[in-house]
């Protein structure tokens, strides 16, 4: 928020737009990339996630809380299905891919 000159909010001020004008053509546009980057790194670490919901949880009750990590590792360790848990957690990399995809197309496409 700090990069952004407060030279355009003064302009924008001037021509009278009002502060949602102000936000959506001045603040959102600037702050784009960042919230992609953001957007990506949160899913990434979503995806990544095991630690905090396989103790807090171990996917109870009823699998509500059951994320790919976590059946995986059900099934590859406990299970001893080792080459399907590595199946489930190859599944991880085309979605990843399609998203880190998306998010590059996004950050690279001209505004």
């Amino acid at each position: 928020m700090q990069v952004i000159p407060l030279d355009l909010y003064e302009a924008a001020r001037v021509d009278g737009a009002t502060r949602w004008q102000q936000f959506t053509n001045i603040t959102l546009p600037m702050l784009r990339p960042v919230l992609l980057v953001v957007l990506l790194l949160s899913t990434i670490l979503t995806f990544a996630d095991f630690q905090g919901p396989f103790v807090l949880t171990n996917g109870a009750p009823y699998n509500s809380t059951q994320l790919l990590s976590i059946w995986a590792y059900q099934w590859g360790i406990p299970g001893g299905a080792i080459g399907l848990g590595a199946a489930i957690s190859l599944v991880l990399f085309p979605l990843l891919t399609i998203v880190v995809a998306g998010v590059l197309f996004l950050l690279r496409r001209p505004e």
